[in-house]
């Protein structure tokens, strides 16, 4: 199945000083370039949804990432799924958070296998029960859908559910297969970052 990997990098860490935690330092790299690292073995296809102009000129290194900008601006994830979807040109995106150090390939690979052999739209990880919308595989077409709550007003993801075909891939299946539930893992809070620096500390 061909895709692209969506990586939304609209929000400001407000508990991080506003910084946008795509440019945090985890180790002796930001996240950004860490994600960047995983993401190009998985497709060619990297968009990133950002209008913060800091990211962008960050970016211009990288010759083949396109930067995308939420046609919805401020309306939060939901947004960002719908302008990184709309602006992709495959069948399917791995759709990620900026602030999530740990990405794990073969765990993309276990979601969209399921997406795939259930016909599905999504395939989204099911941690303490409750959908983890970032780290997830999406169709294309789900960007249609998204424009549809947009321009009624919502902005709520698990709107967005409420209208899918989604698989929900368990996190007893993850364990199962030998993968580890890190790559749910995000940073919010300067504790969270400092964690995540001390699990990279000891990747070395």
């Amino acid at each position: 199945m061909d895709r692209s990997a969506v990586i939304l990098a609209g929000g400001q860490g407000r508990r991080m000083g506003g910084v946008n935690k795509a440019l945090l330092l985890v180790g002796r790299e930001t996240i950004i370039e860490r994600q960047l690292k995983a993401v190009r073995q998985w497709t060619d296809e990297i968009v990133v949804v950002s209008d913060d102009e800091r990211l962008e000129g960050y970016l211009r290194q990288h010759s083949d990432i396109r930067v995308v900008p939420d046609a919805y601006k401020g309306e939060g994830p939901l947004a960002g799924l719908h302008a990184g979807l709309l602006a992709s040109t495959r069948s399917c995106a791995w759709v990620l958070g900026c602030d999530q150090p740990f990405l794990d390939l073969s765990a993309a690979e276990f979601l969209l296998e399921r997406m795939a052999s259930e016909a599905s739209q999504a395939a989204l990880p099911l941690i303490g029960g409750r959908p983890q919308p970032l780290h997830a595989i999406y169709r294309k077409e789900v960007g249609a859908v998204a424009e549809k709550l947009l321009a009624s007003g919502e902005r709520k993801f698990l709107a967005l559910l409420d209208q899918l075909n989604w698989c929900r891939v368990e996190e007893h299946c993850f364990a199962d297969n030998g993968l580890s539930l890190a790559f749910t893992d995000d940073i919010d809070t300067p504790e969270q970052h400092a964690k995540a620096n001390l699990l990279i500390s000891g990747e070395r």
